[in-house]
């Protein structure tokens, strides 16, 4: 096993170092999890260039619509508990209704709101200015921004916030969805989401390095974001920070996300202990594509497993996070650069299922 591993790894570092000097990427970190265990993780570049500051195993990366892998997770640990059911109306729950206004007596379920199927629209008028403004975190409550963005009283409501479609009839990628999926699991359990995360999840998980918002790293700041300038080099964003955030603000180190990966792909279980229900894990990304799944994107099958992936991009963020149940395999790779890494993720995996199949054809 550990000779197929070797091989894996075997010149990765070039092949990362040449991707990240043609496509201007100023800090890179990256794992690969085989059978459930983290097997490598490396860090290259720099988390802040003008300070000359050294990406490492714990610097926070913000991993953009990574996030909702977590924000799911969460909700589903309190389905788990029963707390409510993937098919409720999910204006059972909430303090104010949210029905699009073309299809007023059409429920919107948890299910929809998961899929990216609940008729929710992100409007650019809206959300442009906030998501482009890197400032940092955004002050506005979760509740106060989706009763203002939701409902007919609200100051941002308007009808480009819902599609013409009924809930459950196209699927449309929705950023809004994902924010009020956090606020149902904050109105459900009684505590702010950001709080519910580290009480359920990253605590129990010893996701040290891992928050929300930029403001609660006490020590060692996030990574910053960068573009590329041709003619200035690297130019430094702000903190990226909007009223949406559990679709997309988590920043967590490769070894806090690598321990959620290899968690996640031993059926919820760390060091003995079963922190996320397997059935939650079954219900978002199961061996079995005909019975349903949920926020992950199957990009597809290997060897007869299922690909599940999600990839996340940001004002000076790209992110990649996929994994196979089968044979627990996976790979992660964040930046705080604006180079797509899906094909240097990619790249990695198979590497690590050609060493496997070669090690197992040796047998």
């Amino acid at each position: 096993c550990s000779a197929a591993h070797a091989q894996a790894v075997r010149g990765v570092d070039s092949v990362i170092a040449r991707r990240m000097a043609t496509a201007h990427i100023p800090g890179l970190v990256a794992s690969l999890v085989d059978s459930g265990r983290v097997i490598w993780q490396g860090a290259y570049g720099f988390s802040n260039v003008a300070a000359r500051t050294r990406a490492t195993a714990s610097t926070p990366f913000q991993i953009a619509s990574v996030s909702k892998t977590i924000t799911a997770t969460v909700l589903m640990m309190l389905q788990a508990e029963r707390r409510f059911r993937l098919d409720d109306d999910i204006d059972v729950y909430l303090p104010f209704p949210v029905r699009n206004p073309r299809h007023p007596t059409v429920p919107i379920t948890f299910r929809e709101l998961l899929i990216h199927r609940a008729s929710i629209a992100d409007n650019m008028k809206f959300y442009g200015p906030l998501w482009g403004a890197s400032k940092g975190d955004n002050p506005t409550p979760l509740g106060t921004y989706l009763r203002d963005y939701l409902t007919p009283e609200g100051p941002d409501y308007g009808a480009a916030n819902f599609l013409a479609v009924a809930p459950g009839d196209t699927t449309v990628y929705c950023n809004t969805c994902y924010a009020l999926l956090g606020y149902l699991a904050e109105v459900i359990s009684g505590v702010p989401f950001a709080q519910l995360s580290d009480s359920l999840l990253f605590k129990p998980l010893g996701m040290h390095d891992t928050h929300w918002f930029a403001k609660d790293f006490a020590v060692g700041a996030p990574a910053t974001p960068y573009r590329w300038a041709k003619d200035t080099g690297w130019v430094a964003y702000g903190q990226n920070g909007y009223p949406d955030w559990p679709a997309g603000t988590l920043r967590t180190s490769i070894r806090d996300l690598s321990r959620f990966l290899a968690t996640y792909l031993n059926g919820g279980a760390v060091d003995g202990r079963q922190v996320i229900p397997t059935s939650v894990i079954n219900e978002m990304a199961p061996p079995d594509l005909h019975t349903g799944f949920l926020t992950w994107w199957p990009m597809g099958v290997r060897t007869g497993a299922v690909l599940y992936a999600h990839n996340g991009g940001d004002n000076g963020v790209r992110t990649t996070m996929a994994f196979t149940r089968q044979d627990r395999r996976g790979v992660i790779v964040l930046t705080n650069g604006e180079a797509s890494v899906d094909e240097l993720a990619a790249e990695l995996y198979a590497r690590l299922a050609e060493s496997r199949r070669r090690a197992n054809g040796r047998r």
